[in-house]
């Protein structure tokens, strides 16, 4: 079959206005097909491309639609739950400024604001993965989806080693020692930092580390007797420890003031456990708050857990997209290639028999 190609390029100098005949055939050798021009008793047969052109499926405008709406909604829950987290980092940072301290003089004492720190950082960094999966759907970009994908795969590495380390606190039982260790020295602390045992012995109705003897003998209680306790121990509802009233609160002779006479006079005299009881609350701070944490921490691992998947989704959505754009990118390259009449490497790399 022979038919005229007047676009067709090639070493030959045959040009546009030129006159060939191109022959299409089956070439029974090889078993394939050729194409070739045939000039002055030549054959001009093109040289076939490594890769078909047919490797990309063509693209579902409608799958991709849904696509791009799951990775936006998605993402958009990450972005608020970051600002969320944000927020509530820098408001408990703001208003407990002035009575924790950055740093420690002692190179034991534990530093309570780096997990204001922990939680900014994870904080923005969930922002952030989510304003960029909501830039890649709606540019319907696959470099920035790739990008994403990279942030969401770390994300999800944090938050499988948040589930262990949930797994081993609760199989483990270190949450006991690890409380013990910090309320010693939280007791023991002065100025700023001590009062952290203030708004625990109030919030979780304890009292001392393992008790309320332990609070016997302290430089803090020795004004009111041998056998006396601070008023945070006392069964008082008239007071309970705010944020906005600890904010104002960063020593802890006015926060012994806040408490009032009545608090100040139970904490003193306490000879006998039947009277101990009837003022203070008895129960230790480590099993208090050992039992709250172990009651929750189920809920915990399964908030992290519902975190997890929510990510998996994320990067399964975005892996979905990416494919679909990449195969619409490649629709866009050969519309554009046959609307500017571009030259086929079937005739830019031709080869003369």
């Amino acid at each position: 079959m022979f038919t005229q190609w007047p676009y067709f390029r090639g070493p030959s100098g045959i040009g546009k206005g030129s006159t060939a005949c191109v022959f299409r055939g089956r070439d029974s050798r090889a078993g394939v097909s050729t194409s070739g021009v045939i000039q002055k008793g030549k054959k001009v047969v093109p040289k076939m491309p490594k890769e078909p052109l047919t490797r990309y499926k063509p693209h579902n405008p409608g799958y991709m639609g849904c696509l791009q709406i799951l990775l936006l909604s998605t993402n958009l829950m990450y972005m608020v739950g970051g600002s969320l987290l944000i927020v509530a980092t820098v408001s408990a940072h703001l208003r407990f400024e002035e009575c924790l301290e950055e740093k420690s003089d002692n190179n034991d004492s534990v530093d309570f604001i780096s997990l204001q720190y922990t939680c900014f950082i994870v904080g923005v960094l969930i922002f952030v993965t989510g304003t960029v999966g909501c830039f890649a759907a709606w540019k319907e970009s696959y470099y920035i989806s790739l990008a994403y994908c990279f942030l969401i795969g770390f994300l999800f590495i944090l938050t499988s080693a948040a589930v262990t380390t949930l797994l081993a606190l609760h199989l483990l039982q270190t949450t006991y020692r690890n409380l013990d260790t910090l309320l010693t020295y939280t007791m023991k602390a002065k100025g700023k930092q001590g009062i952290l045992i203030d708004i625990i012995q109030n919030r979780f109705e304890c009292c001392g580390v393992d008790g309320y003897t332990d609070w016997f003998g302290h430089n803090r209680t020795v004004s009111l007797g041998p056998k006396a306790v601070p008023p945070s121990c006392c069964k008082n509802d008239s007071f309970h420890l705010t944020f906005a009233r600890l904010s104002k609160l960063c020593e802890h002779e006015k926060l012994d003031i806040a408490f009032g006479t009545e608090s100040q006079d139970c904490g003193a005299g306490l000879d006998t456990l039947a009277i101990a009881e009837g003022k203070i609350d008895t129960q230790g701070c480590v099993q208090a708050v050992n039992d709250v944490v172990m009651k929750h921490i189920l809920q915990l691992e399964l908030a992290v857990a519902i975190l997890a998947l929510l990510e998996m989704l994320g990067l399964l959505y975005a892996c979905c997209f990416m494919r679909e754009t990449r195969r619409k990118q490649h629709e866009q390259y050969l519309a554009e290639r046959k609307y500017r009449r571009l030259p086929s490497h079937y005739s830019d790399n031709v080869i003369i028999e």
